[in-house]
């Protein structure tokens, strides 16, 4: 059972200004989440956010959602560690 990625607008455009190794990183981890985006190696839920979840690549935070019934995570958040918090 695999998972479809999708980015959201913000989140895909945030992700073609960095550079190509980082951009290859967390490409790397999304097509880790489509196996299993609950594996709690690669990802823990956010307190107070019920159907939020987080995946560290190391400085850079991925925040996603995952809609079981279509099989898809909707990453809906992409950036450093500090900031992309904020913007929740």
């Amino acid at each position: 059972m695999t998972y479809t990625i999708q980015l959201l607008h913000d989140a895909e455009r945030y992700l073609e200004r960095l550079d190509r190794r980082t951009q290859s990183r967390i490409a790397a981890r999304l097509l880790q989440l489509t196996v299993d985006p609950f594996d709690p190696g690669y990802s823990k839920q956010l307190t107070n956010f019920d159907r939020l979840r987080v995946s560290r690549v190391g400085g850079w935070r991925i925040i996603y959602s995952v809609e079981g019934d279509h099989l898809l995570v909707l990453v809906e958040e992409i950036g450093p560690r500090g900031q992309v918090y904020r913007r929740l």
